[in-house]
């Protein structure tokens, strides 16, 4: 072997030599992370839902009334008095200050219209407030919608919503609810693949409820009954409450563990 090649195998040797042991290094270091570790479980994810009814033992309507004046002024002011003057009444069915809002006011021109339907000039202003009536003697409802109409709201009566003043209860209930539901599904899928449920990895929840709504058409008949006279003894529709639903969803992760092998 001459001496050319013998100084290219020294070369070459100088060179992949500590290529090799940095290999070895890191093929070591890269099973001992293996075994500090291991590869993550096998996992499920189930979400289970539960509901609970109850029936709703607060009311929240919404009541109006709109007057008229030549002046903006004037027709603010007539409103201000007319609701001050409900409000008076409605406290004497007991009514405290917090549960008494006014949720709207407003205040526009009205217009005379020449046959081509533009606007000549202002002929006076109309203010309409609404009062928000939260009912917390659920069974005095129809009693307040009639006192409502007697002492002089002129306007629609809507948004009537019932509610349960203190659902956590009922929220309890619906969380158990869901929880066996995630469970009872998560157990019937691992034990047809021969597995079972091991520790809790995650889980999440969210809840929900619905309110009961007047029909369409009952809603259509307490407006119209604003419209008689405040002397009319036309009944006003029946309320019926109906119940509240809540609903609690909840997302569970669990592990699984391999409880029987292929042979």
């Amino acid at each position: 072997m001459n001496q050319h090649k013998l100084l290219q195998i020294l070369v070459l040797s100088v060179v992949l030599l500590p290529l090799a042991v940095s290999a070895s290094a890191s093929a070591t270091a890269y099973n001992g992370q293996l075994k500090d570790h291991p590869p993550s479980p096998a996992i499920i994810s189930v979400r289970g839902e539960g509901t609970v009814s109850a029936a709703p033992d607060t009311a929240t309507i919404t009541l109006g009334v709109t007057s008229g004046g030549k002046t903006a002024r004037d027709a603010l002011n007539r409103n201000n008095q007319e609701m001050d003057r409900i409000m008076k009444q409605l406290k004497l069915l007991h009514f405290q200050d917090k549960d008494l809002r006014t949720s709207s006011l407003r205040l526009h021109p009205r217009y005379n219209y020449d046959r081509q339907g533009e606007s000549e000039k202002v002929k006076g202003y109309r203010a309409s407030s609404h009062l928000t009536i939260r009912i917390r003697d659920i069974e005095k409802t129809g009693t307040v919608l009639d006192k409502a109409v007697s002492i002089g709201i002129n306007h629609v009566i809507d948004n009537i919503c019932f509610s349960i003043s203190d659902p956590n209860d009922i929220l309890q209930k619906a969380r158990r609810k869901a929880v066996h539901d995630a469970k009872t599904k998560a157990e019937t899928i691992v034990s047809e693949l021969g597995c079972r449920l091991g520790r809790i990895s995650c889980i999440s929840t969210e809840s929900g409820h619905s309110y009961p709504m007047p029909p369409m058409q009952m809603q259509q008949q307490m407006s119209r009954s604003v419209g008689f006279s405040q002397h009319s003894t036309s009944p006003l529709p029946t309320i019926a409450t109906g119940e509240n639903s809540y609903k609690v969803s909840v997302d569970i992760t669990w592990e699984i563990i391999q409880t029987t092998s292929d042979k």
